[in-house]
């Protein structure tokens, strides 16, 4: 090859790479812009100010692990352990599966089905998978990331995909617009419509638990509502209480304690004294929806908890 031809394959893969780089650029902005339309306006829209547990609440989960056969035990460490749990579904999304603390939840065997998802089409398949191979669902547990709160005013009203776009929302109200709505469903409508077909099944009690950062309560209420099951999720930092490895037994926590979670206050100016401004016991924390049913099973109101920073997975 002359020198000639060199100097012209060298500036076309300049260009190349510049053009490319500056379609990165302007995609990048174009989905940051899907991203902030898709936040409500205020974090923890929906979240009782009182920190505190709901008598229905609480009976619904009791209900619920009677049912089941569930039953708990406190262990040497002080930690509530519960038996006869591993039933249901997991889930974990694509791109997630690395997460240490993710794995370590994943590894108590809590459930009955692992299934992982990218998007919103493929959350819905994976609960019509475990419908058809399990019958009905009795719980399910999701460990992902949720939504991201750098430099972010709030938190989005479902679970994101693949930077916000694809992914799984409450209603299309919350989702983002035009072209980065593709990869995405939502609970009111494709969820209910599984529901309403027979595809999705979910067992008179059933508990749902997002572990997930800044995951709005109305995606949870919204969820309650479709599917009839108590739903849990993090309005703010989702973490694992237990992370201290300064001993033997510290560590050992980690791994007992897989299902001690915390939600706290993020980024955002969530201090003792803005959520005392606001009116709230607390902000940033674990939002609970139950349903209320008539005698034929149909929802007819949800109960709204503000559980505070610990949640502790059934």
């Amino acid at each position: 090859m002359n020198p000639t031809h060199t100097k012209i394959i060298g500036l076309a893969l300049t260009a190349l790479v510049t053009t490319t780089a500056a379609q990165a650029s302007w995609l990048d902005v174009l989905i940051r812009g899907f991203e902030e339309d898709s936040y409500s306006k205020f974090h923890g829209e929906g979240l009782p100010k009182r920190v505190g547990q709901r008598r229905e609440a609480i009976e619904y989960r009791e209900d619920f692990k009677d049912r089941m056969g569930i039953y708990s035990t406190v262990d040497s460490l002080g930690l509530t352990q519960y038996s006869n749990n591993k039933i249901g579904l997991a889930l974990i999304k694509k791109g997630n599966t690395d997460e240490a603390a993710f794995q370590t939840v994943l590894a108590q065997k809590d459930y009955r089905s692992l299934k992982k998802w990218r998007n919103g089409p493929q959350f819905l398949e994976a609960l019509e998978d475990y419908t058809k191979e399990n019958g009905c669902i009795p719980k399910i547990t999701s460990v992902s990331h949720g939504w991201r709160s750098d430099e972010r005013p709030g938190e989005g009203n479902g679970l994101s995909g693949n930077k916000g776009v694809n992914g799984i929302y409450s209603s299309n109200q919350d989702t983002p617009t035009f072209i980065a709505r593709f990869g995405t469903r939502t609970l009111q409508k494709h969820l209910k419509q599984k529901i309403d077909q027979g595809k999705i099944e979910f067992c008179s009690a059933c508990v749902v638990q997002f572990y997930a950062c800044n995951v709005g309560a109305d995606f949870a209420s919204t969820f309650s509502q479709v599917s009839g099951c108590q739903t849990v999720v993090a309005t703010g930092q989702n973490s694992p209480i237990f992370q201290s490895t300064a001993n033997a037994q510290a560590r050992q926590k980690i791994y007992s304690g897989a299902h001690y979670w915390k939600s706290a206050p993020g980024v955002w100016a969530e201090s003792s004294s803005e959520a005392k401004k606001k009116g709230y016991d607390q902000l940033g924390t674990w939002f609970r929806s139950t349903p209320v049913k008539n005698s034929r099973g149909q929802v007819t109101g949800i109960v709204k908890e503000n559980l505070g920073t610990q949640y502790i997975a059934l």
